[in-house]
């Protein structure tokens, strides 16, 4: 997924609440924009597979996994997240 604002219409599709048992092992710096406060992670969902993870700070604010594939390593993830992060924040 490219970081454009086309990620902001496909978000919504893939983005799911992270699955029970998951855990964030990974976790960026706030991305700051005119969009909010984001807050991007990388969310191990199983062994070896890893989601990018994201959630606005804020009140009421929960996290999302981006669940359209499922990454063998949490760096990749994060830096996927990151980007994701980057595009909502605009």
């Amino acid at each position: 997924m490219n970081c454009t604002t086309e990620t902001l219409f496909v978000l919504p599709r893939v983005a799911v609440s992270p699955p029970p048992g998951s855990k964030n092992v990974r976790i960026g710096k706030v991305v700051t924009g005119p969009g909010g406060d984001w807050v991007p992670c990388a969310t191990r969902v199983a062994p070896g597979q890893f989601y990018p993870g994201l959630f606005q700070v804020g009140p009421g604010r929960k996290q999302v996994c981006i669940s359209d594939v499922a990454m063998k390593c949490p760096d990749k993830a994060l830096s996927r997240a990151i980007a994701i992060a980057e595009s909502a924040a605009l």
